[in-house]
Formats: structure tokens, sequence, C-alpha cells
């Protein structure tokens, strides 16, 4: 969706409602916006009739029902509204605050359905604002609500998962964790992962030139796969690795290490790092967590938490650091494959089939000369010290336009990547420091990683998955504007952008940018025009 806020006072208010912050403060004390915490964890939901919270949104539903004989979703097929008419429909009885009778009796025709004015949430982060009806539980899946009273806060209703998002469907778990671990079960993903070079010659790199580290140590590998990274660290002279693997590979893994001679060094648990057991802790951890917009998949969260359970307090997190960067690019090529190909196929117009380009964050390789704007930092991640809650973010970016003198520029999309540094101690990396760039070619990529390296000297490495480096299997993830920008010389992009775990699927990513242009005529905040618009990274 899209819309315009005009920062007059009341307009302006609504931003910073939205974005859950006050124009004083985007962030909470702890370094987590309130946008995403605002209710506690993501699926808490408040009653669209009185003030009890509820566990995830199927309860609120269901108290609802119960409590109010509002039936939400029967609402909605009487009013034959899509999914922004259901948005729309939350806002519009939270708003003005409906009783039950005048929330029954809202019309088809009634003007706030048909305006873009009720699209802007009144509870930030409203878990109801993402149900999908088409695809979401049917009536008899409510959870049966025994009686009027809510359910205490973070305690689950029945049948539900309060952990992850995972509730749905009576008597049932949404358990987001089966079909992700399923697909690493798999030889095809793993074949992608291994052949990309610049992945894995630089965790190869990097453990073994580290002798200090690895030598001796002992070394936790989180989602080891097909061992690989476990075998790294055996060769650079860890003296125990723990590999684990939750998927069905581990079977598989176990012959690759015993096959290497290596069966002495490593073992392999399957299981979830979440529910295993060692019996020592490590010196390192390593794990090749990283998803398409970095945070996708969410593996980073179990990552952390082996942390907190094993890793020693002088312990080394490979990699160390990661960074979510943010740009404007042309898009040209993008553009012209995913829009402008529905405005004449074969002859026809088939514009409708574009909706969804805009829709989610689309994952694609960008050559370098279309990134025609400054870059932006917006998440840094130190894997050392952050922590499970500020994954899920508001931030600002401010980008300027690096159009030449007397020219503009035209920008069809934002572009994320992220840049991945792995440190030789706890220190964090400065933010003005830039991963090198190593033109290694292609045939020279499998001899850089065949033996450990016989010096002491410590040897950080880095690599980029931008359009400035190789190509990666992660890419970058485009987020298409519906409306073209076009910036002069000098002219910059100022927003906001929020990130957090899908209410529907733990592993997915919900992502909402707030832009405005910024030219030298603006004299104050009042002036600026924010476009909203909402992503998808699935």
């Amino acid at each position: 969706m899209s819309y315009q806020l005009k920062s007059s006072t009341s307009a302006s208010a609504a931003y910073d409602d939205h974005s859950g912050s006050s124009s004083s403060s985007s962030e909470s004390d702890d370094g987590v916006s309130d946008w995403a915490s605002s209710l506690g964890d993501a699926l808490r939901t408040k009653s669209l009739f009185d003030d009890s919270i509820h566990p995830s949104p199927e309860v609120s539903l269901a108290y609802d029902v119960d409590k109010w004989r509002y039936n939400l979703k029967e609402e909605v097929k009487r009013l034959e509204v899509d999914l922004y008419g259901v948005m729309k429909l939350v806002n519009l009885i939270r708003k003005n605050g409906l009783s039950v009778a005048e929330a029954k009796g809202i019309k088809k025709d009634d003007e706030a359905l048909k305006g873009e004015e009720m699209l802007v949430p009144v509870i930030p982060d409203d878990p109801l604002l993402q149900l999908d009806f088409d695809d979401s539980w049917s009536d008899d899946e409510l959870p049966t609500i025994s009686n009027a009273a809510p359910q205490p806060v973070g305690i689950a209703g029945p049948g539900f998962s309060s952990v992850g998002g995972r509730g749905k469907g009576k008597g049932k778990l949404r358990d987001d964790d089966s079909h992700y671990f399923d697909s690493y079960a798999e030889n095809d993903i793993h074949e992608i992962m291994l052949k990309d070079t610049v992945r894995t010659v630089s965790y190869g790199r990097y453990i073994l030139s580290n002798p200090r580290i690895f030598r001796g140590a002992v070394v936790l590998d989180v989602g080891c796969g097909t061992g690989i990274l476990s075998m790294f660290a055996a060769r650079a002279g860890a003296k125990k690795v723990y590999a684990v693997e939750a998927s069905g590979l581990a079977t598989k893994t176990r012959e690759n290490i015993k096959r290497n001679g290596l069966d002495g060094i490593i073992e392999v648990i399957q299981g979830k790092v979440e529910d295993v057991e060692l019996p020592e802790k490590v010196d390192v951890i390593v794990s090749e967590w990283m998803g398409y917009m970095l945070l996708y998949e969410s593996m980073l969260d179990s990552v952390l938490h082996a942390r907190d359970r094993y890793l020693k307090p002088s312990g080394i997190m490979a990699p160390s650091q990661t960074r979510l960067v943010i740009a404007g690019i042309t898009a040209d090529r993008i553009w012209r494959e995913r829009v402008d190909f529905w405005s004449n196929v074969y002859g026809f117009d088939m514009k409708p089939m574009d909706t969804p380009c805009y829709a989610d964050g689309l994952v694609e390789s960008v050559p370098a000369q279309e990134v025609i704007t400054t870059e932006s930092i917006l998440r840094d991640i130190d894997t050392h010290t952050a922590t499970p809650k500020s994954l899920d973010f508001t931030t600002s970016f401010s980008i300027t336009s690096s159009a030449s003198s007397g020219s503009s520029t035209t920008i069809r999309a934002f572009l994320t990547w992220f840049d991945t540094f792995f440190s030789t101690s706890r220190e964090p990396v400065s933010p003005t420091e830039q991963v090198e760039i190593t033109p290694i070619p292609e045939e020279a990529f499998t001899d850089a990683v065949q033996e450990p390296c016989q010096g002491e000297a410590a040897r950080p490495v880095g690599f980029t998955t931008g359009p400035r480096g190789r190509e990666t299997h992660w890419r970058q993830v485009a987020f298409l504007l519906r409306q073209p920008i076009t910036l002069q010389q000098g002219e910059k992009i100022q927003g906001r952008f929020s990130c957090h775990k899908s209410a529907h699927n733990s592993r997915e990513l919900d992502v909402e940018v707030h832009y405005a242009v910024i030219g030298a005529e603006v004299k104050s905040d009042k002036e600026i025009t924010y476009t909203v618009q909402t992503y998808k990274v699935r």
C-alpha cells in the first residue's frame, strides 16, 4: 500500500504514532524501537471493543466473538472488502471507538472504507492488520474461549504457541520451523551455498588464517549443514568441534566428516541448538546464519541463544558483525522486466499483474552503475552483544543523490544489502570501516582455503553482498516504489525503515518504509510530505 502523510500538526502526529515514537526519540532506552515493542511480543493483540490484550490475533478475535458477539471474519464477508479493506475496517473501529452495534452498522459504501486515511494504523504494529482471511483460518479453527475474561498477556491460548508467531488453529501449532528445516535437508540449497565462493572462501580464509583463535579451541558450528565450516575449523587446529544441524541432512554430514578423517574431532549433533545440551563452554561460535536482506529466516535468534548459553566470556563470534545498508537505484532492468512487461503482453494490457512487484522485496542482482545515491546504514549488528529483541527495529535513514551538476536522476527502488565482518577480537568494527574487496581470480578461490596459515598474525576478513562486490547467492533485495522519485544534484531522501518478524511466519519479514524528498527549498519538517509503502520479504 502507499499513502501520504503531510507533516502538519495532525498528520505529523499520525506519522509519529505509526512509527511508535515521539518526535524527540525514535528508540527506547534499550535500543529497541517502540514501533516494534509497543505491544510486547509481536502477536499480542488488543480487543476491538475493550482494553484487554491477548497473546495472538486469533485469540483476540475469538474473545470478541465470545464476549461481544462480533465476528470480524463474517463482517469482512458482508462488506466484501479486500486485505486493505480489512485494515481500514479495523482502524475505523479502533480510531472512532465504535460500539459493537456501530461496527455492525457499517455499510459497504461507507466513505471511510474507500479512501486511504484509514490505512494509517491506530495501534503501531497491530497484528490484526496483517491477517489475510483468504488464506488464513476458518471460523471453526478459532480457539474456544470458555469464558469472557481475557487470558493473561504472554500466555498462549488453547492450541497456540506464543513463541515466534507460531499459533494457528484450534488444537494446532503453526510450526514455522518444520518447513524451514526440511528445506535444508536437500542437496540443492547446499550446492548453491558451497558454490558461492565469496561466502565459503571468506569463512575458510578467516578460519584458516587465524591459528591464534582456532588452534586448540573448542568450536560450536550452529546450523552446520554439510559440515564445511566445522571441517575448516578442524583443519585449522581446533581440538573439538560441535556441529549442530536440525535437519535430516545431519546423517550425510556425519558421513562427510568421517570420509575426511575428522570424526575424532567433529561431533555432529542433530537437533535445534535451543534443545541440545553441550558438555562444555566453547571458545568460538561459527555460523552462516545470514538470509536475504540479512535477517530473513531469523536464524540469528538461534545463534544468539547459543552464544548466551555456551560462549565463554572471552569467546569469539564468527562473523562478528553485519551491517544492513540501503541506497537508491534506477532499477532500470527490474522496472523493465517486472513492471513495463505487463503493459504490453503480446499486444494486451495486463497492468494489474504488476501488483506483487510493489508488495514484496525482490531478490535481484543489481549492477553497480544503477546505484545513484549515497548509502545509509540501517542496522549494525554486533553478534557479541546483540539481543533477539534488537533484530526488530525502526531506524532513520538519509541518502543523497549522486547526480552530476545540473542533472537529475530517477529512483525507482530502494536497494538493501549487507556487509559481513570477521574480526579477530571482540572489539566492534567502526561504522566508517568498509569491507575490503579483494579481486581474487575465480580459479584461485579453491587454493585460498587449502592449508591453514602457519603464522600467528591476526587476519580480519570481510565481504559484501552489495553491487560493488562479486555476486553472491544472497544477491540484493529491492523495494520498488509505486511512484518513481526524481532527484536533482544534492537533493536527498530521508525517512524511516522498519523491519520486524512477520506475525504469519516468524521466518519472514515485514518491512515498512516512510520516505520523503528533501530539497533546498524545504525549511522545516512541517513542509515535508511522507510516502509510506509496506512489503513482505519471503
